[in-house]
């Protein structure tokens, strides 16, 4: 049962009497746990739906459309049913290593396979059931997105602490077999993944293609919340410079065989061996761009269209980033500082609330913003905010909002920004 948020007017949905309020119960006597019964319940040209009204009474409406005409009905989230939670303990696991008292969202441990269709998460297949498997491979959802880790069975339910992780390599030939396509993501934690049981890894992926899309290779993360968690070690300059080259080696390996490489490292492994991000043609349409894989790049490429010089008028402004933004920065900071009458900067924030290894623009939170502002000898007349570090609601992770940051600064403008381009409207005089 789903609500209906909205009824498009003229519609049929309209012609029909249904409004904003009524719940739709089924499609075809099917009940709609999730927005793909949904889809794939109105795909027809003829279906009856099954409404309670406001008043709850029950209506079976036959429906029948010319293609392509559409049906008129919005409905709000993708989940309908229970949401499928993370039955796993992983040793990396970033919920468990938040600081008390976060909101209950960010402490959500989901790993549910229609938001991997339908929104690109990542998920592990350890609590999947032989229906859903089978729904999976009858529905053609595809491509799915898939933390895999590792594929050595023992050191998979090491890690992720659940005996069901073993299963990983049969499960993804089960779907590669049956025609489902699927992003792939390695944690890569050292002493644990990582040197020979990454290549092991990558060898017994690379067998599934062409179902294996893209091969995702990210840092652990470790915030100072670690408290009677299993150790783990970061990754330094020299660590990070063993991955590059070991990966090379795969990369170059992938691109005699099959004419491109889909096996990519997360940028923060370059910036910590200090070697220059991968240019642009590496990427192949940057399957992976919400894991921080090709995101400097691309920004790069966006800034390069963009048409400089442009004319602005005695301002002077700071951008915030994190530590990791502040490198991805510095080239585009060189060409911004040359327009005349313009004094600009970045304004690195340690993330304190996190720990300072935490070191992305997305986890800064808005009290250390305020703390480093207030740090700032020289403040600028103009602050731009990431967009990336407030969610819908407008909230930042610590639950403050732009606002809370204006009144501590009142005599400074403040913008969000999302991308380069946002920014140069802010800096551009009209």
């Amino acid at each position: 049962m789903v609500e209906i948020s909205g009824v498009q007017v003229g519609s049929i949905a309209d012609e029909m009497g249904l409004s904003t309020g009524d719940k739709l119960i089924g499609i075809n006597g099917q009940p709609i746990n999730d927005y793909i019964d949904y889809q794939y319940g109105i795909a027809a040209d003829s279906f009856v739906l099954t409404i309670e009204k406001k008043d709850s009474q029950l209506w079976d409406l036959e429906i029948t459309r010319y293609p392509n005409e559409k049906l008129g009905i919005f409905i709000d989230g993708i989940i309908y049913d229970q949401l499928k939670s993370c039955t796993n303990n992983c040793l990396f696991c970033f919920v468990k290593q938040q600081p008390e008292g976060m909101r209950e969202t960010l402490c959500l441990k989901d790993d549910d396979y229609r938001f991997s269709f339908l929104q690109g998460s990542f998920i592990t297949l350890t609590n999947l059931s032989k229906t859903e498997i089978e729904r999976i491979i009858r529905l053609n959802l595809s491509p799915l997105y898939v933390s895999v880790h590792t594929t050595n069975p023992s050191l998979r339910i090491k890690m992720m602490k659940n005996p069901k992780a073993a299963k990983i390599m049969d499960q993804l030939s089960l779907l590669a077999e049956n025609g489902i396509s699927f992003h792939t993501q390695i944690v890569l934690c050292p002493g644990y993944n990582d040197g020979n049981e990454l290549d092991k890894t990558i060898n017994d992926l690379i067998s599934l293609y062409p179902q294996i899309l893209s091969i995702g290779i990210v840092p652990v993360g470790l915030t100072d919340f670690r408290d009677n968690l299993s150790y783990l070690e970061r990754y330094d300059n020299k660590g990070a410079e063993f991955v590059i080259d070991q990966i090379s080696n795969w990369q170059q390996r992938f691109k005699n065989q099959y004419d491109e490489s889909f096996l990519y490292l997360s940028d923060e492994f370059y910036f910590l061996a200090q070697r220059d991000i991968p240019k642009y043609d590496h990427y192949n349409e940057f399957p992976q761009i919400e894991n921080g894989i090709g995101l400097t790049r691309l920004f790069y490429n966006e800034f390069s269209r963009l048409n400089l010089p442009i004319k602005t008028n005695n301002k002077t402004v700071g951008i915030i980033t994190g530590v990791l933004g502040n490198k991805a920065l510095k080239p585009v900071m060189k060409k911004l500082k040359k327009i005349d009458n313009l004094t600009i900067y970045t304004i690195p924030v340690i993330n304190n609330f996190f720990g300072k290894s935490v070191t992305v623009t997305g986890l800064l939170t808005g009290e250390d913003i305020i703390e480093t502002l207030n740090n700032n000898k020289d403040k600028p007349n103009i602050i731009i905010l990431p967009r990336i570090i407030f969610n819908n609601n407008g909230n930042m992770l610590d639950n403050l909002t732009i606002n809370n940051i204006k009144n501590e600064f009142p005599s400074i403008d403040f913008y969000l920004a999302g991308n380069m381009k946002e920014v140069l409207e802010v800096l551009e005089d009209e």
